[in-house]
């Protein structure tokens, strides 16, 4: 007789949100993003650091 488990992930992976970090030092800033439908890639972008 076949059993059926059922497994649910510790993480739901349906959060239709965008995940943002930045890196700042004086010389660079470093900002990355994962956003939903990509895939699951991170997109990176460094930016000149100055004042603001």
């Amino acid at each position: 007789m076949p059993v059926s488990v059922s497994c649910h992930a510790a993480v739901s992976t349906q959060l239709n949100a965008i995940f943002v970090s930045l890196e700042l030092s004086r010389s660079t800033w470093l900002v990355t993003s994962l956003s939903p439908g990509r895939g699951e890639r991170i997109s990176r972008h460094q930016v000149k650091g100055s004042d603001v």
